[in-house]
């Protein structure tokens, strides 16, 4: 273990020739994966590491929520809850606490890595007290991330979980996955509209060269796989678990890294919520209950 400023103790896994880096104390996040010496997942520069850019990281947990509120805040159960911007990148509240707070090690191996996070709500942030846990592993070179989100508040409280992990995207890299529908564009004008039909040229089913497309869509009924193809022939595999019924795509065309993210509620997903938008997906947890489950990448 070794410590960076910004960013702070950084723990390496490793299992065989498989190598995944952690900054527990930043979020949670991944500063990078490898296979061999291969980036499986786009790598934190340097620049990126001492100075904590958010986005600069090879992946980050969402919790408890995945995407942004917009609308200042949101309503439940008859009460707005107020909500800060809590990066100053974006221009409303996004991808909740967890990626920004720092996480403790509960336990460590080798190839294994348990952390936990207790949230006190603060003005104008998420107003439920949650616990976070996550499982980082190596497994015959797999990389998987349990994620389990737990009510420590009196009351009922809205959640929901992801990963935010970058690939990289080099010309001819071919994405595949199915799903049923096609969320809208985000946008505070989208908040009463449910998943649509998918759209022409937005059907990766047959597969797609992801260089040239330009995507920000949350895809409806995705059934826990998708497939990255280098233009070499190496195949990254994303799974997940039930649980995580939806998959947010983002992919700039000034980008070098593409975002596959499996996760358990729609975008804005607490403002649909209380409008009964059907397929939020928003879990409603009651003191004490959790949401859990697994997402696994590997390379064949």
């Amino acid at each position: 273990m070794f410590s960076l400023p910004g960013t702070g103790p950084l723990v390496t896994l490793r299992d065989g020739d498989a190598e995944l880096v952690v900054a527990p104390a930043c979020g949670a996040r991944l500063c990078s994966y490898r296979i061999g010496g291969r980036d499986v997942l786009g790598p934190a520069s340097g620049e990126a590491l001492a100075s904590a850019f958010i986005y600069g990281f090879a992946g980050f947990p969402l919790l408890p929520y995945s995407g942004p509120i917009f609308g200042d805040g949101f309503s439940y159960r008859g009460e707005f809850h107020p909500l800060a911007r809590n990066v100053p990148a974006e221009p409303s509240a996004t991808h909740g606490e967890g990626w920004i707070r720092p996480w403790q090690i509960l336990d460590r191996s080798e190839s294994e890595i348990r952390l936990g996070l207790d949230y006190v709500p603060e003005d104008r942030l998420f107003p439920f007290a949650w616990r976070g846990e996550i499982v980082y592993s190596l497994t015959n070179g797999r990389f998987g991330a349990r994620l389990t989100l737990t009510n420590r508040d009196y009351r009922p409280m809205p959640g929901g979980m992801g990963l935010h992990p970058y690939f990289p995207k080099a010309p001819g890299t071919v994405l595949r996955f199915d799903a049923t529908g096609l969320w809208p564009p985000d946008g505070p004008e989208a908040v009463e509209r449910g998943a649509g039909p998918i759209e022409p040229g937005l059907d990766f089913r047959a597969g797609q060269d992801v260089d040239p497309i330009v995507l920000d869509r949350c895809y409806e009924g995705w059934n826990g796989r998708a497939t990255l193809t280098a233009p070499d022939g190496l195949t990254t595999v994303i799974e997940a678990e039930p649980v995580f019924g939806k998959l947010q795509v983002y992919d700039a065309w000034d980008y070098p890294y593409l975002c596959i993210e499996p996760v358990t509620n729609t975008n804005d997903g607490f403002n649909r919520a209380a409008l009964g938008v059907p397929g939020h997906a928003v879990a409603i947890l009651a003191p004490g209950q959790s949401l859990t489950g697994t997402i696994s990448i590997y390379c064949v």
